[in-house]
């Protein structure tokens, strides 16, 4: 009886080591994604969006 009790802890460690590394794997993961501040992401889009303008517009495309 004793070594179905033994089995059982090491398996419920081993679950929550596994859920533990998972959810600390995706917070990572979140705070890479949200480390750039809006004021910064909204700045990149103001840039490329007018590139993408300059580019339309040499290729004769107009839209507005």
């Amino acid at each position: 009886m004793h070594f179905w009790l033994h089995a059982l802890n090491a398996s419920l460690q081993a679950d929550l080591d596994r859920v533990s590394q998972t959810l600390t794997r995706r917070i990572r993961e979140l705070a890479e994604r949200y480390v750039a501040p809006l004021p910064q992401l909204a700045d990149e889009v103001e840039a490329l969006s007018g590139r993408v303008e300059a580019h339309l517009q040499r290729m004769g495309v107009a839209w507005r």
